[in-house]
């Protein structure tokens, strides 16, 4: 029986673990999009290799960086520290960087503030690619290569970009993807995006995010998911992470499984579907 609903693979924060052995599973399993929602790069190592595997899908996909894409491991720490005149300073060899990642992902593109659309059969969406390399949190990370390749200088004009987008996308129906998800779903560590580094805790959430969904639900949009990564399932100190929520008839989706190749071999991905009205999602997990 055909499939009319659209199902799209979100392979979340990657951290190196990926080889051509998921290349294969995914091309396999009848997705319309594999969803890359960034952190393909490890603490040391760039993400090369990876990118060039990822090259190989036949299914179409597309990749958000994520704050360890394209960065040096001391420009990173600066980030992370929030010294922003540092870390603009540190920050000049990462448009280089991002140039090769996207040069071994070939046709992949390497997304942010862009459209994409899904389609199949008589239901079509809109993917709205988010705020690369975020950060999470109220400090715009990165703001030299984000200022330099989209124009956007700051958390109010990429909330600015992400709205116009609401406002181009072809189909009425939109998904979001991003590195990290919206603020506004909770302050404790085991929230969604809430921070697990910090004895305060709090929400680490995008609120340029957040504000792009709401905007689209303002204009009649209709939001069926949000999905991203960044904050892991495994919280610092222990214990799991709440990884899907729903809220307002919009489905929350955190895929950061971290490590997500297990030292048995087991592989996790998030499966998604979505009929055009609602949406449903899973930890796929593939044994060895």
């Amino acid at each position: 029986m055909t499939r009319s609903a659209i199902r799209i693979a979100v392979v979340g924060d990657v951290h190196l673990r990926w080889d051509d052995r998921d290349v294969e599973l995914l091309d396999a399993a009848d997705y319309d999009l594999v969803a890359f929602v960034g952190d393909l790069a490890g603490y040391r190592r760039d993400a090369l290799g990876v990118a060039a595997s990822i090259a190989r899908l036949r299914t179409a996909a597309l990749v958000i960086p994520g704050n360890h894409d394209g960065a040096s491991l001391p420009h990173l720490a600066v980030e992370t520290l929030e010294r922003r005149g540092l870390a603009r300073l540190m920050g000049r060899g990462q448009p280089r960087r991002c140039r090769d990642l996207e040069a071994m992902l070939g046709p992949v593109p390497l997304a942010g503030y862009s459209l994409h659309a899904v389609a199949r059969a008589d239901l079509a969406v809109s993917v709205i690619a988010g705020r690369p390399h975020s950060q999470g949190g109220d400090f715009f990370a990165f703001s030299r290569h984000l200022e330099r390749r989209y124009g956007v200088g700051s958390l109010e004009q990429s909330a600015e970009r992400l709205c116009r987008l609401v406002d181009e996308a072809p189909h009425p129906r939109l998904i979001f993807v991003a590195h990290n998800g919206p603020s506004g779903l909770g302050a404790r560590r085991h929230d969604i995006w809430g921070c697990d580094f910090r004895r305060a805790e709090g929400d680490f959430g995008d609120r340029d995010l957040r504000t792009a969904i709401e905007h689209a639900r303002a204009r009649g949009k209709r939001v069926l998911a949000v999905v991203a990564g960044h904050m892991h399932h495994r919280l610092k100190g222990g214990g799991e992470r709440r990884w899907m929520v729903e809220r307002d008839g919009v489905l929350y989706v955190n895929a950061a499984r971290v490590p997500r190749i297990e030292r048995d071999g087991s592989r996790f991905h998030v499966r998604l579907d979505t009929d055009g009205e609602t949406a449903r999602a899973e930890l796929v997990r593939v044994l060895p």
